[in-house]
């Protein structure tokens, strides 16, 4: 029996692991839907985990069709989110009517419409890196002027011990039958376990809204070399250090540096620190600094802990190894983030 609070992530992990529940471009509401807002358009999946994005041309717009589980209520308080950062300045998309709204139905989920923004998207570097770390610094300098309420995304990036011990029970009958899955989710046990003993509540860190899932692909550029944010599917008021070991925990796992942790991106991480500061107008504080590292440590760790909620968690469990050797090493070695 799953717990009631846990359905979400059935229905999240309930489709093809390669697309998260993403309906495909061939989805009959999605043509049809495709259809009458623009007939005989050209289309072009463009990629997103929370959501099926499709540029149609001529009209140059984007269709972003939601996971079933996203309410209409948080899609328009995102709306009004990406709005204001527009009004202030910032390059984000921004939701446009149609037929006399801003949401509107496909099939059981919800939809919306935006303009295509031309963008390209900078190949990994230290100066990619760079470039991106100020650039959340700048949209948190923003983001924390706002006094707007969101609903909380029902899947993150990351999760708290206490929510990946929660799945333990989960995943670890969800494999109980084979050795090799078995010893992961016993490492997975013994790192949440570490984990607890370094990990910093939120109750004594900044609060603010936050990106929720920033990397390369997500704040690209303009021809003119401006930031242009994308993808809001993660936004919620959370610690801001969240979006910051996020991108961390992106940005090793994308240049496999668990492989190799004396690699030079681990040494570069004061460098994009300093520039988000900069950005941001404000330093992290202490306790932030200090939670940099365990927060960095529980985003590999929430995929496998969540992993017995997929249809072939065996599979999934046993391909973890980098995840979990990754996070222990951070939860072994805190003067990478000091």
């Amino acid at each position: 029996m799953i717990p009631s609070n846990h359905k979400h992530l059935l229905e999240w992990w309930a489709d093809d692991d390669l697309d998260h529940g993403r309906p495909s471009v061939n989805n009959p509401d999605v043509r049809r839907l495709v259809a009458n807002i623009s007939p005989g358009s050209q289309v072009e999946d463009l990629g997103g985990t929370m959501s099926l994005n499709l540029k149609l041309d001529p009209a140059g717009v984007v269709l972003r069709v939601h996971q079933p589980f996203v309410s209409k209520r948080r899609i328009l308080a995102v709306q009004a989110v990406r709005r204001q950062l527009s009004n202030l300045g910032l390059i984000v998309p921004t939701a446009i009517q149609w037929g006399n709204s801003t949401v509107f139905r496909c099939g059981n989920r919800w939809a919306e419409l935006e303009k295509f923004i031309p963008h390209h998207r900078d190949q990994p570097s230290l100066n990619s890196y760079t470039r991106m770390f100020s650039a959340m610094g700048a949209l948190h300098r923003i983001l924390t002027t706002l006094d707007l309420t969101v609903p909380r995304p029902l899947v993150a990036t990351w999760a708290t011990p206490t929510t990946l011990h929660g799945w333990l029970s989960v995943t670890e009958s969800a494999v109980q039958c084979d050795s090799e899955a078995m010893d992961n989710v016993q490492l997975l046990r013994d790192l949440i376990k570490r984990l607890r003993t370094q990990w910093i509540p939120a109750t004594r860190l900044p609060m603010q809204l936050v990106h929720g899932d920033i990397r390369l692909s997500n704040i690209c550029r303009s021809a003119e070399g401006v930031a242009v944010y994308l993808d809001f599917g993660f936004l919620a008021h959370r610690p801001r250090i969240h979006d910051l070991s996020y991108s961390i925990a992106f940005m090793l796992l994308a240049a496999n540096a668990h492989q190799d942790p004396e690699d030079i991106i681990w040494r570069n991480i004061p460098k994009f620190i300093e520039a988000y500061e900069d950005a941001a107008n404000s330093r992290i504080t202490v306790d932030e600094r200090r939670a940099l590292l365990p927060y960095t440590a529980s985003v590999p760790l929430y995929h496998v802990a969540s992993d017995g909620f997929k249809a072939d968690s065996i599979k999934s469990v046993k391909q973890r190894m980098p995840l979990l050797r990754l996070s222990e090493w951070l939860l072994t070695h805190s003067e990478v983030m000091l």
